[in-house]
Order: C-alpha cells, then structure tokens, then sequence
C-alpha cells in the first residue's frame, strides 16, 4: 500500500508551516554567517591591501567635509557628523554584507533628520539612531532584506541617477565658489552678471581634480583623487590662494550613554521615526544594488547581512550621540573608482576619520572644498544613467516613467515618494506585460536547465526533412556516438567527412570534404535545406546545453539557405538563422544570430544574441551586448554573396552525387547509405547497461 509523500503543510497540519517558516530562518541566518566569514577570508587572501588603503584614505577626504556639512545641515553640532562617518562607518564594515559599501550620514536623510532634531534635539537624534538600528536588526533577522532584490531595474537606475543629479546640484557651486544653487544659475543665465562673482581659483582647482580623475581612469593602480586633492591643497596654502576650506574640526569623542529621553516621548519618537528607518534601508539596499551593477564581476551582497551591519552601526552612533546612518551610493562610488576591492577599504575609511579628527584637524582644515567638489562632479556625472532612460524610452516607455519619477523623487528630497511612484509604475508595466514576464520566467529556468534560447516556430520552418519526428528521450549522453544521422535522401555527406551522432540534415544539404559535424558530446543538431558546411568546417556542442526551437531542444540548429565558410567553427549550443553566412576560420559559440546575417572572415562571436540583418566585420570580438548594439546591417551585396553561395552548393550537391553514381553504379549513395538508420523515434535509445558510461 502506497502512502501520499509528507508534502507542503496545509490548514489541517499549522505546525508545519511553522517548522517550515524556523527552517528557513535558520538557513538564512546560517547562509549570513558564511557570508560573512568568506568575505573576510577573501580579506585575509587579498593581495589588494594597498589599493584598499588608498581607497580608503581617498574615501575619507571625500566623507570628512560631507560628514560635517550634513550635521550642520540637519542642526546638529560637526561632532555629530564625524562620529557617525566614523563609528558607523566601521562598524558597518566590519558586520555588513556588501563588502564595498560605505556607510555614514546621507543627504536623503536629511530632511526627515531635520525635523527629529528640531523636535526632539541632538538627544533625540541619537534615540532615533538606536531605534533604528533596532528595526534594522529585526528586519535583517526576518529575513526582510532579499525583498530589496525585487526592485526593478528602472527604479534602481533612476535612483543612482537621481543620487548624481543631488550630487551635482550641491557640488557645482562649490566648484565655482559661491553660494548658488544649479536651479539659481539657470535662472540667472540671461544674466551674466553672475560671472563676476565666481572666484576663477575654485574652479582651477575643481576642474583640475576632474580632470586628473578622468583622464588617469584606466589607469586603476593609481590614486588620482587623493593625488590631485593633495596639490592642489598643497599649491593653494604655498599661494596663499583665497578658498573656501573645510575648517576647524573638533577633536574630542563623547563617551557610551544611552540618550535621555523623557517617558512620554519615546512613542512618539518611535513613531516619528519608524518611516526614517524604512528609508534608511531601503536606500541601504539600494545603494548596495547599485554597487553589485558597479562592480559585475564580484560576489554580489547579502541584504540580510547589510541590515545587521547596518542596524548594529546605528546602534553604536546613538550610543556616541551620533546621527543616523545608511550606505550611502556617493561614497562607495568613490570606493569603487579609487580601487578598493575589499572591506578593508571601507574599515579604513572608517578608521582614517577618527583618527583624522582626534590627530589631523589642522591640516584637514585645510583642504579647499572646490577640489573635493571637484572629485565629486566626476563621481556624479557616473553616477547618471541617460543611457538606460534612452533604452527605456525605446522600449518601455512605463518602465522610463517609473524612472523619471523615482529620480525626481531623489532630486527633490522626496525619495518615498519617488520609490513609491516608480514601484507602482512597474507594477502596472508588469501587469500589462505579464505574458511576456512569464516568458521571461520560463526561459530564465529552462537556461538554469542549459538551454541557451528558445525560438518560436516560425524560426524553424524547415525543421524537419520528412515525417514526423518525436523529441529524443533522456539517455546517458556518451551513448550519443553511437547514434546514426538522419540524412535527406537529396543530400550529399563527402566520404572524407565525418558525421557522428544524432544529426538531423534537411533536402540539399551539403558537408564538404574535411569537415566534421560530431553530435557525440552535445545532441542533437539540425542542419537546414539548402546549408552547406565547407571544407574544414567543424559542428560540435556542450553536453547537457541546448536552444530550443518551436519546443524541441537542439544542442546546433543551423537554418535553411545557410553558409559554413573554409574552417568556421560552429559550437552549442548555438542557433543560426536562415539565409546566414558565417566567413572563413569564424567562431560561433554559446550564440544565437538571427536570419539574413553576414559574419566576416575571422570573426568571433560568443554568447551573445545577434538579431536578424546584422553584420559582423571581419575579425570583430562580439562578446558583449553593447558590441550587438553596434553591429551594422547588412548590405545587399553580403544578401547577395550568401545567395551565389548557397546556389553553388546545390549545384555541387548534384554533381558530387551524379559523379558517385558513375564511378560506383552498384554502391548505394552516401546519403542513401546514411538514410539506411533508424527512424527517430524510440529506437534510438537501444537498450543498454544504464551503468556503461
């Protein structure tokens, strides 16, 4: 007697849902701990420390002068600013989950931090910090912190976008000197009056920081920011230049006390500051996301872990009199340009800012803010995505809405709100859209699977050369060799070829001496009527890696009216449309190119997807989507050239196969030989030992 599997839990079984929900908690929290301890073995194996250092130190010059003026602009005392760079900065650092981020107070904050220290005083400022640094720990030990992954890509980009644009708007005057706003200057552009008041020194000295930063950007081993702040403030004190600099900072640290808040207050502090803690994790995470787009080729963040690291580095701000604190973008682009790869960078960072208010007061004092603004532009400028905005447009013009709105809402200090419009904007995208999500869904799993794409139908018009052929069941692929080609009897196999394998050739088909089309890894291929593979030519594919057309998994599909130039390689799996050319010792793998396509003479295109019409040049690197991006359409005379090609081929298919007939009237043809197999049906699977290979 057959029993039910113990399956999902269900209303008549509440304890297993509950089993279910600990389980997972406890897998979350073990996958932080092993986050937490890989990242810091990456520190310990780390041949970077000199560039983390570097990092760091540039980061800190950029923070000291934004610490500062972010407390003043929230009413607190600098102290204030300088501990919460400093304490939260490391502690963040040392516990958060995205190993390059930089933390400290941020200007999204500034507003909401404003109104608790007009309330509630410095005092209340620092409650608030522990509160939430509280909800951050609750939210991180919940798990909440995977639901930032969910953001759309519209609304991230227009995010950082909007980030740059603040950055620019606060830094440009800085740059030119005086006290106007970027919306002020354009206002008084009929005017030129305004001219008179720039002082000319403050933009040299911006102007030069930029300019080294970007001119010396590939050059990833040397510390231009750092350089560049460092002449110019050491020309401006030797030129006694008239700037404005940072200033005093003081040098003395509070001691650990847990703020003093009157009884009747503290609900209402709770509640004044619970929507502050959404938004400082929410940009937590978004500027962690952000970074994981900066940074492709590291390990991406662990939210739930940025959480805990952000809330305990709140905790620890409260306890000094600090204000709160997020991961903020501006400063861990700086990381990233100035060539941290670690969080040793960030430590540092945090390190370098006590240590610089408690020992180096003076000489910070002395760093001009116009070349900091400098640095700052450049960062800015990065930070704005009108590339993605241009795409969007094109293509999701809701999904381009979402992103205006979300960067205004970041411009003007009302990032809830724009999050909030831009998130409803998506879902309604994604509501109109929801077949096509659902597409999307399903191929993101069949290529978890190994499928490289899926094709429709009309993509596969000559799939089969005769009959009905069912999909091959699932054997043990080493098996494969010893399965024979189905060949149209109109088709012409060269006996110095060699074809092995499950493939599948359509009417016209014709494989030139010294080519091989070998099915024995990855199978099945199909090649299209009328293609031919010259010379030379070699077919071979992954195992286990397939496209799938009109709902049948192929690990080669190569289209009708098809050409295989002298020695191209074709690997899978790999999908080429009809009416192809692919020139002499080409490189196709891992790709799907479109119909009517021209790849030029040692042309190399890898994992990427060609649409229809496109021309590869000769001895192009097509790797990438933005090389698909600039590939040129093809000309008549390419339509034309593959056109001559496929006609002579068909015509060599008839001679070769006439001139078999002659020399050997009584042996059957190649093709006819080849067509002598099994049909493709249960057949080829012989039975075998499961075990063999």
């Amino acid at each position: 007697m057959s029993h039910p599997p113990s399956a999902a839990p269900t209303r008549s079984n509440p304890g297993a849902r509950e089993v279910g929900v600990g389980e997972a908690l406890r897998s979350g929290w073990r996958a932080m701990a092993v986050d937490w301890a890989r990242t810091w073995g990456d520190v310990a194996r780390s041949p970077h420390l000199v560039s983390d250092l570097v990092a760091g130190l540039t980061v800190a010059a950029v923070a000291l002068p934004l610490n500062v003026a972010l407390a003043v602009a929230s009413g607190l005392p600098p102290v204030a600013g300088l501990i919460a760079g400093a304490v939260g900065g490391s502690i963040a650092a040392t516990f958060g989950g995205a190993r390059l981020q930089v933390t400290g107070p941020a200007a999204a904050l500034n507003v909401m931090v404003l109104g608790l220290a007009h309330t509630y005083g410095a005092t209340g400022v620092a409650a608030a910090s522990i509160i939430i640094g509280v909800i951050q720990l609750i939210l991180s030990f919940s798990l909440a912190g995977r639901l930032g992954r969910r953001v759309p890509e519209s609304v991230l980009a227009g995010f950082t976008t909007g980030v740059g644009l603040k950055l620019l708007d606060s830094q440009i005057p800085e740059v030119l000197g005086f006290d106007y706003r970027v919306f002020e200057l354009a206002q008084m552009m009929h005017r030129p009056a305004w001219l008179h008041q720039v002082s000319w020194i403050a933009v040299v000295s911006g102007l030069f920081v930029a300019f080294l930063v970007s001119s010396t950007r590939q050059m990833k081993r040397f510390p231009a920011a750092i350089v560049g702040i460092g002449l110019v403030t050491a020309v401006s004190i030797y030129l006694h230049w008239n700037l404005e600099r940072v200033g005093a900072v003081s040098a003395s640290i509070p001691r650990p006390t847990f703020p003093a808040i009157p009884d009747e207050r503290w609900i209402d502090l709770v509640t004044a500051t619970l929507p502050l803690a959404l938004l400082a994790a929410v940009e937590s995470l978004l500027s962690a996301r952000a970074l994981d787009r900066m940074t492709p080729d590291a390990p991406p963040h662990n939210p739930d872990l940025e959480l805990f690291g952000q809330g305990l580095a709140n905790l620890g701000v409260g306890f000094l009199q600090g204000m709160p604190v997020t991961g903020v973008i501006v400063r861990s682009g700086v990381n990233v340009q100035s060539g941290g790869r670690t969080r040793v960078a960030a430590l540092v960072h945090g390190i370098l800012l006590a240590a610089a208010v408690l020992f180096l007061g003076g000489t910070i004092a002395q760093v001009p803010l116009a070349a900091l603004g400098g640095l700052l532009c450049v960062v800015g400028f990065r930070l704005i995505e009108v590339k993605t905005l241009v795409e969007l447009a094109r293509h999701e013009r809701i999904e381009a809405a979402a992103f205006v709105v979300t960067a205004v809402g970041t411009v003007t200090g009302h990032l809830v709100t724009g999050l909030v419009g831009g998130l409803v904007l998506h879902a309604v995208h994604a509501w109109l859209h929801r077949h096509e999500h659902a597409d999307r869904a399903q191929l993101t799993s069949r290529r978890e699977r190994g499928i490289r794409a899926v094709l429709g139908r009309d993509d596969a018009r000559a799939r089969r050369p005769s009959g009905a052929l069912d999909a091959p069941g699932h054997h043990k692929w080493l098996a494969q060799i010893k399965d024979r080609a189905m060949v149209s009897a109109s088709s012409f196999v060269h006996r110095q070829a060699s074809v092995i394998g499950r493939v599948v050739m359509g009417d016209n088909v014709h494989i030139a001496a010294g080519s091989s089309v070998r099915a024995d890894e990855g199978s099945p291929f199909f090649i299209g009527s009328n293609t031919n593979l010259q010379d030379g030519v070699v077919v071979h594919a992954l195992k286990n890696k397939w496209v799938t057309v009109a709902g049948e998994d192929w690990a080669v599909y190569v289209g009708r009216n098809v050409s295989l130039a002298h020695n191209a390689l074709v690997h899978g799996p790999c999908y080429i449309g009809d009416d192809t050319f692919v020139g002499f010792k080409a490189v196709v793998h891992d790709a799907v190119v479109g119909s009517h396509c021209y790849i030029g003479i040692g042309a190399v295109v890898v994992g990427v997807e060609v649409p229809d019409g496109r021309m590869v040049p000769h001895g192009a690197i097509v790797d990438t989507a933005d090389a698909v991006a600039r590939l040129p359409m093809v000309g008549e005379v390419h339509r034309e050239f593959n056109e001559d090609v496929v006609e002579v081929n068909r015509g060599l298919v008839a001679a070769y196969r006439e001139l078999e007939g002659e020399v050997d009237p009584g042996r059957p043809r190649a093709a006819d030989e080849e067509r002598r197999g099994p049909d493709w049906d249960q057949r080829w699977q012989p039975r075998r030992d499961p075990h063999r290979f």
